[in-house]
């Protein structure tokens, strides 16, 4: 199906796409004095430089701990005409900096277009620590972790085509405890969206212990889409800890996700019932392994 805009009309035709010939990955160097970058590496085998980086887009700060980059417009806006594939955001999980880089006026040397300052994206909507970026037709939703003193649960911020500062996109985070990713699906009104932690408990490392604390989260939450605010929490125990990426099936009209619990490694199914209520069950589990000198004791 062919259309105007950027994208696919769904992921079964997305996985129809030519292979991609160029693929952008971000580098942290945690701990080094240096800027972390986005790297552009030759995808097409017949290339004489397949499989080689073959540019890199530095940050101009030092620290910014980039994570989860994402295109400025995607198949959301499939039948806009006005809306391109043309910018990576590349956000700054630590100075809570969104880089907008430019991957498109010359594909094979990415170059940085724009940066939105965190100092800005605390002083107007009192949020900080960037983590999932989506966008939502022209717009942008971006969830975030904290509010400006690293305290969760954070929310989520709005930023319009031209990468600028709308407000805060949610309406209420309810009884939401903390934030980490969501995903969106409009057929079904809703959102689905997980936890982590607050960014002053992550920042200095992950510590063990601080999840008997309960400083880390167990539950995923279902938004009502379109009024922007949570409508049930489902708590998955002491089993599911640490709930994180969530995704919903390739196919747009099922109501299917999963979500991988980080620490137990397990597999999260939800769906919604002939009721339309939201149900969840374990789909995998593996074995416990006891590792040794390491401070869990214990690997999944």
């Amino acid at each position: 199906m062919e259309c105007c805009g950027p994208g696919y009309a769904s992921p079964a035709e997305a996985m129809k796409a030519p292979r991609e010939k160029l693929l952008y990955i971000i580098y942290t160097g945690t701990g080094i004095q240096k800027p972390d970058y986005l790297a552009t590496i030759d995808n097409d085998p017949d290339s004489p430089t397949y499989s080689q980086v073959i540019s890199r887009c530095e940050v101009p700060d030092i620290g910014d701990e980039l994570h989860h980059m994402s295109w400025n417009a995607c198949s959301s806006c499939f039948d806009d005409a006005s809306m391109a594939h043309k910018y990576f955001l590349v956000p700054g999980v630590r100075s809570s900096n969104i880089h907008t880089i430019d991957c498109t006026t010359d594909s094979r040397n990415s170059t940085l277009f724009k940066v939105i300052d965190g100092a800005d994206i605390k002083a107007k909507t009192n949020l900080s620590a960037l983590y999932t970026i989506h966008c939502l037709g022209s717009e942008i939703i971006i969830s975030m972790l904290g509010d400006a003193q690293g305290d969760a649960p954070g929310g989520y911020l709005h930023l319009n085509k031209d990468f600028e500062i709308v407000e805060r996109w949610e309406n209420s985070m309810g009884d939401i405890k903390f934030g980490y990713d969501f995903w969106y699906q409009p057929r079904h009104n809703v959102m689905v969206s997980s936890e982590w932690g607050a960014p002053n408990t992550f920042m200095p490392g992950f510590d063990l212990e601080e999840v008997g604390h309960l400083k880390y989260g167990c539950e995923i939450h279902f938004w009502d889409f379109e009024k922007k605010e949570p409508i049930k929490s489902m708590y998955l125990g002491e089993d599911e800890l640490i709930p994180l990426e969530v995704r919903f099936h390739h196919d747009p009209d099922t109501s299917n996700g999963v979500v991988g619990a980080a620490l137990n490694a397990n597999t999260i199914h939800w769906w919604k019932d002939q009721s339309d209520e939201w149900q969840w069950k374990r789909l995998s589990m593996l074995k416990m392994n006891r590792i040794q000198n390491c401070r869990s004791h214990s690997l999944r």
